[in-house]
């Protein structure tokens, strides 16, 4: 197993060396001046080019990209130019908000498509298998800043249910459940097109599971319908299941940066969306890195506990 890790932990470094480079090329070719969109249309050239000079701007892109992957491989992203702060000390508490509201709806996600998989599979083409289909199609259809609106208007603002912004009751924050309460309208709305996704993978790997000879063989032995689904079927689909459910990390943290905007989460998301709005590079730079960060990571893991389940298997 630590081999394994160790094996993919060496291939994720050339797909980061790549996500760098696309990153800072997308970012430093982006139109316009970033040191007279920073001082405003009104200064003067002379104030413009001494920031451009303050921000490295002035020296080749192949040196900024040095420099820049130097300064990363030390765990420093810079400093912010909008609030002269490090962007990593930013970037902290934003990345920490985030990777709750992912972890809510991953976990979300993994109940929801599971329960809705095995019911659905094992009841192939009923009613309910029918509506299933139906409904992972509807919600697989949905962009994510749309669901979030609509849940936003719905329970936010016509029925007030759930709070519309925020992690937190400003007035008297109530703690672990006062979370749940805030994050519970942005994780379904993260969560929405992950759980059409899962569901219809898994269902379809369980139907195919259930028409295997040896699941044949068993029922003829006189196994019950229920022992031989929850039993056997299922163990055989939870690599599947986990597999498509651990490349959903990437994908959840990806989509929160929507969902964040919508909802008013502080998160990367967020920050990012500030930080485009007021052309702050290395904030920009930090975010979209960390995000591809948790990209890698979510692939790590789910490769790992499907080699740890293949393993346990045999």
């Amino acid at each position: 197993m630590l081999q394994f890790v160790i094996k993919r932990l060496l291939y994720s470094i050339p797909v980061l060396l790549g996500v760098s480079i696309v990153v800072f090329a997308a970012v430093q070719f982006t139109p316009g001046d970033v040191a007279q969109s920073l001082l405003g249309f009104a200064a003067t050239a002379e104030k413009v080019a001494e920031l451009r000079q303050e921000l490295g701007l002035d020296q080749p892109i192949y040196i900024q990209y040095a420099n820049w992957l130097i300064n990363l491989m030390q765990l420093d992203f810079g400093t912010s130019v909008a609030m002269r702060v490090p962007v990593a000390e930013i970037l902290g508490t934003k990345i920490v908000n985030s990777l709750i509201l992912t972890g809510v709806t991953l976990a979300l996600v993994v109940v929801a498509s599971f329960v809705l998989a095995t019911f659905s599979g094992s009841r192939f083409r009923s009613k309910f298998d029918r509506m299933i289909v139906f409904g992972t199609l509807i919600l697989a259809s949905l962009p994510v800043f749309w669901l979030g609106i609509a849940l936003l208007y719905v329970f936010g603002v016509q029925f007030r249910l759930f709070p519309m912004s925020g992690m937190y009751n400003m007035a008297s924050p109530g703690g672990f459940w006062d979370l749940m309460h805030h994050a519970a309208l942005p994780a379904v709305a993260t969560a929405a097109s992950s759980i059409a996704v899962v569901t219809r993978i898994t269902r379809s790997s369980l139907i195919d599971c259930l028409n295997q000879p040896y699941i044949l063989a068993a029922r003829a032995r006189g196994l019950s319908r229920n022992r031989v689904i929850y039993k056997h079927g299922v163990r055989s689909i939870l690599p599947t299941f986990a597999n498509v459910s651990g490349l959903q990390i990437g994908y959840v943290f990806g989509n929160a940066v929507f969902t964040e905007i919508i909802f008013n989460w502080p998160g990367v998301g967020l920050q990012l969306y500030d930080a485009i709005l007021i052309r702050d590079i290395p904030m920009v730079q930090g975010c979209v890195l960390v995000v591809a960060l948790v990209f890698v990571v979510g692939n790590l893991l789910s490769d790992t506990i499907v080699y740890g389940l293949d393993t346990t298997r045999r």
